[in-house]
């Protein structure tokens, strides 16, 4: 038998999405603000390069952190459709990085270590 989330379920995983969202934005422009102010004031590549690429992460693994939230949610309330829904999309994310990742040949480099 397929579950389903009731009002209050629906209720959480939004204010969950909700709050990673947020911490995600809030993470990211922290870093994206540190970083410009630190390259404008003539700090070193060595440094800002490190908090700027750690600001895009930020910013790119929070709706990587959301479909993450989904599954679980959906999965513990026995929502099998939207779970396995959501786990496809979360394959095909996963996907998209390992796939640009070896493309620019990041894995090989990883892996020559």
């Amino acid at each position: 038998m397929t579950g389903h989330l009731d009002d209050e379920a629906l209720d959480r995983l939004e204010q969950r999405v909700g709050r990673i969202l947020s911490i995600g934005v809030i993470a990211s422009s922290v870093c994206f603000a540190a970083g410009l102010a630190a390259a404008l004031a003539g700090v070193s590549g060595s440094v800002t390069d490190p908090v700027l690429t750690l600001g895009l992460v930020a910013l790119l693994s929070t709706p990587v952190l959301r479909v993450v939230i989904s599954v679980v949610t959906y999965t513990r309330s026995r929502d099998w459709l939207f779970a396995g829904l959501t786990l496809i999309v979360l394959l095909e994310l996963a996907l998209s990085v390992s796939t640009a990742l070896h493309a620019r040949g990041y894995v090989t480099h990883i892996l020559q270590r």
